[in-house]
């Protein structure tokens, strides 16, 4: 039967509600699906579906000049059947597209975009197999939309629906205009990065960054276009990196010499998705990691640490050679990776025994193809486990994290000494599963119960269950292997490093410097006395720092050069930053920078406060500064991917003895900025029942400062909060200080020791403003403890 009722161009306008219907529905269940168990109150989950419904209803109407030319087609086909079946097929593929996006995100918790292209087809097969399976949830989200469509089709076949060339038309000049208004962020509605993350519709942003990632070429630009931009030294144009070794030794002081002159074995551990938010004292989240956080208390204890990337790809080049990331990372140059100094390279250059344990496949992400550049001498992985281990029958990644610690102690009565060996997990990875999880679930309850999180949270953590008993599980498993080796002759004369490689996305992040905020821990023996460290540094320090400290107290040689991007690891006890970095969030991100306490992020210059904190901020000055030492990074590692060298001298670097540089290395230029709102000083004392806190604050801008309020935070000793107390609102001259006093209770809690942060904070949020976060203890029965301004 044929139809001769309307035309192809009026029929789209009377067929296009069932995909707009469709369409609200696949929004309403991708939002549904990711509020469950989320903590967000009812304010907040109307905002995000109110965002998510108006970006994709905009999107949608954006994609009508397409669909049309698509559709025509198929809607000029003249029997009706045939045209409502294909019709449905063509549109359920656009739902489909973006059930998958969301879906992705849902499992991720960061939305694809470009990455998708940094991965070979074997590497993309391994993560999918190791996604999370679909709930009854995401199934239903995923099919109603179809059902809606497909319904919607019939009911237009069966109404005849003829619809209106000039409903048509106006559909096609709304969508042509609908390219002129911005989608909908939220910003200033929506709390924190994981609800913009829910709200932002998945096929904007993977269409956006594709684009972005196909135009700038991830960041990478030819360098005459960056030379006259930076208004910085000229670089080499044969080794833009290169630059004399002259790293301070600032780990050297708090280590004691070998009881027997011999050099230090050092052990690196990389835990994969470790990260800050739920790990070690005033961890935003709740600690998940009770060794770690014990072991904290006996070690070098970086608060304020940063891996360099936001994901696995970047973190064996920039822990290991503090390399630049190339172009969608150091180790995608596959065997055009030029060779460098490392910490493996170095060591095994002067006697060292090396070896690598991973229990995944090291050649995903070429991480075997790095190791074997810096000239490791075993390397175990996957495919050379041996016999006597369980693969993770849960996980296509290969090895649970307990079997990866029993390979290494298999091995560690055998080691030769000095050694340096490092271990890279993987359980804390989709999809979160592993032999003997359901106690590890039990233990979560009782982790809950210890932390004392309030009942309206409870079901935001359940929801992650997985995840948090994964933490447990892998933070048991580092236990094991500390404790194992206690006993071995080589432990007293050992460093240990522990830190992640970034951390996970499935637990939703507050902020986005969340996604790079990890730990560090440095453990010895040798050490004299444990510190915690508030100063800022970042992965691609470590190197530069371990071996100028195995250089000038244990009688090492360094190189006399190096390409290195790191300048060794600041130990300032007051929160700072002196170092200038890129940091890159996947392989095919555009890079972002922060120089002193200026974070630039596409192209928007963020401050980076005490507490790991980033705001908004607005001075084209201080953004042109921190752009013009992003140009001269990006103008390096142009040069660097254009000549794909680093050094002229490989992996084995002349090695000289190691000689004190005239000052600490700093940023060279200060940013043209004064120093906004801060504290000069702090101090508490018991009165009565109580602790009475007084502290300065200051402004050092050349205007007045924007109102902030004083907050001050009592917490125990393992970082869980008790109480805090607000001040009145405060807003300082030039130059101006004003004195504070603030009485808090002193809880039962309290019977020990706790410790009182306080800062300038938003009085909108509450999270902190300007510079300064004093932490200071407080004993039972103690009289006073304070600090000033170093």
């Amino acid at each position: 039967m044929t139809e001769h009722n309307g035309n192809a161009w009026s029929r789209f306008s009377s067929a296009f509600p069932a995909l707009l219907l469709a369409q609200a529905v696949l929004v309403a269940g991708a939002v549904l699906n990711g509020l469950q168990g989320a903590s967000w109150d009812g304010n907040q989950r109307w905002a995000i579906a109110g965002i998510a419904l108006a970006q994709a209803g905009l999107v949608l109407l954006r994609l009508v000049p397409l669909l049309l030319l698509v559709s025509l087609p198929v809607l000029a086909i003249r029997r009706r059947v045939p045209r409502v079946l294909l019709l449905a097929v063509v549109w359920s593929l656009l739902l489909v597209v973006q059930a998958m996006l969301d879906q992705y995100y849902q499992v991720a918790q960061v939305p694809l975009g470009a990455d998708l292209f940094g991965y070979s087809t074997a590497e993309i097969r391994t993560t999918l197999a190791d996604g999370a399976a679909l709930n009854p949830r995401g199934v239903l989200a995923l099919v109603l939309p179809l059902v809606v469509l497909w319904l919607g089709l019939l009911l237009w076949h069966r109404r005849d629906g003829r619809g209106s060339t000039l409903a048509t038309t106006v559909l096609l000049v709304a969508g042509i205009a609908a390219w002129l208004l911005p989608l909908p962020a939220g910003a200033k509605v929506l709390s924190d990065d994981a609800a913009r993350g829910l709200a932002c519709n998945k096929l904007a942003w993977f269409s956006g960054d594709v684009w972005r990632w196909r135009r700038d070429g991830a960041g990478i630009v030819s360098p005459p276009q960056v030379a006259a931009a930076t208004q910085l030294p000229a670089l080499d144009p044969q080794y833009p990196f290169l630059r004399q070794e002259s790293t301070p030794d600032t780990l050297g002081d708090y280590f004691s010499p070998t009881r027997d002159g011999s050099r230090p074995n050092v052990v690196v551990i990389v835990v994969e998705g470790l990260g800050r938010s739920f790990s070690g004292p005033q961890a935003s989240l709740g600690s998940f990691t009770p060794f770690l956080d014990e072991l904290a208390t006996r070690s070098l204890y970086f608060d304020n640490f940063l891996a360099n990337q936001g994901r696995t790809f970047g973190v064996l080049p920039t822990l290991f050679g503090s390399a630049p990331f190339a172009e969608q990372g150091f180790t995608a140059l596959g065997a055009g990776m030029p060779a460098h100094p490392g910490l493996f390279s170095v060591l095994g250059q002067q006697g060292y025994h090396t070896a690598f344990y991973n229990g995944t496949d090291t050649a995903f992400d070429d991480e075997k193809g790095y190791m074997q550049l810096q000239q490791v001498q075993q390397l175990v992985d996957m495919n050379s486990f041996g016999d006597g281990y369980q693969r993770n029958p849960f996980s296509a990644w290969g090895y649970p994290d307990k079997e990866l610690v029993s390979r290494v102690l298999a091995d560690s009565n055998r080691l030769q000494t000095p050694f340096l060996v490092a271990i890279q997990t993987i359980s804390m990875h989709t999809s979160y599963a592993f032999p003997g999880q359901e106690a590890y679930r039990a233990r979560l309850e009782q982790r809950l119960q210890a932390l004392q999180v309030p009942a309206a949270q409870l079901p935001a953590y359940r929801a992650n269950a997985a995840e948090y008993s994964t933490i447990l599980y892998t933070d048991d498993q580092l236990r094991r292997y500390f404790d194992s080796v206690a006993s071995a002759p080589w432990y007293a004369n050992t460093i240990f490093v522990v830190t992640g490689d970034h951390r996970l996305p499935e637990i939703p992040m507050g902020e986005h410097v969340d996604r790079y905020h990890v730990p560090l821990i440095i453990f010895s023996p040798l050490l004299r006395q444990p510190r915690r460290v508030r100063a800022v540094s970042s992965q691609l320090d470590v190197t530069p720092s371990l071996v100028a400290l195995l250089s000038n107290t244990y009688g090492l040689q360094r190189p006399a050069r190096t390409p290195w991007l790191g300048t060794g690891l600041d130990m300032a006890e007051s929160f700072r930053n002196i170092h200038a970095l890129p940091l890159q969030q996947t392989k095919t991100s555009a890079p972002e920078y922060l120089a002193e306490r200026w974070w630039l992020r596409e192209g928007k210059l963020y401050e980076l406060q005490d507490g790991m904190h980033l705001a908004e901020a607005d001075d084209p000055a201080v953004r042109d500064w921190v752009a013009a030492r992003r140009a001269h990074y990006v103008q390096a590692n142009a040069i660097f991917m254009q000549r794909r060298a680093l050094t002229p001298d490989g992996a084995n670097a002349p090695l000289v003895a190691y000689q004190a540089p005239a000052r600490p290395d700093a940023l060279a230029v200060v940013a043209p900025t004064a120093h906004g709102v801060g504290m000069e000083s702090a101090q508490v004392a018991r009165i009565g029942e109580g602790v009475q806190l007084t502290a300065v604050f200051s402004n050092g801008d050349a205007v007045p400062s924007k109102p902030f309020v004083p907050l001050a935070v009592l917490a125990t000793e393992d970082g869980r909060e008790l109480k805090e107390v607000y001040g009145s609102a405060v807003q300082l001259p030039v130059g101006g200080k004003q004195q504070v006093q603030l009485l808090l209770p002193y809880p039962q809690a309290c019977a020990g020791r706790c410790f009182v942060s306080v800062f300038p904070s938003d009085p909108d949020n509450g999270k902190p403003v300007g510079i300064g976060r004093y932490h200071l203890p407080v004993e039972a029965g103690a009289a006073t403890a304070g600090g000033s301004a170093p």
